[in-house]
């Protein structure tokens, strides 16, 4: 199963994800993004700091798979 690298990025910052998570192939690797991203959000709402970001996801030779904005976890 192949790992996806799960990174938090906005124009003032990037986290980068060093530890991945396997997924089974890109559409799984979307649910969990989707996931991340719901996390983040109620993170952010929760102190009242709502940020422009997204999630880059990475294969795991680290090439760009998708990038999902934040906001797309409150639909």
């Amino acid at each position: 199963m192949p790992r996806y690298y799960f990174n938090i990025c906005s124009e003032e910052f990037e986290e980068t994800d060093l530890v991945g998570e396997h997924c089974a192939d890109d559409l799984a690797a979307l649910k969990e993004a989707l996931r991340q991203a719901s996390s983040v959000v109620e993170q952010q709402l929760f102190f009242n700091k709502v940020v422009d970001a997204w999630i880059e996801v990475e294969d795991e030779d680290h090439r760009e798979v998708m990038r999902l904005p934040l906001r797309a976890a409150a639909y």
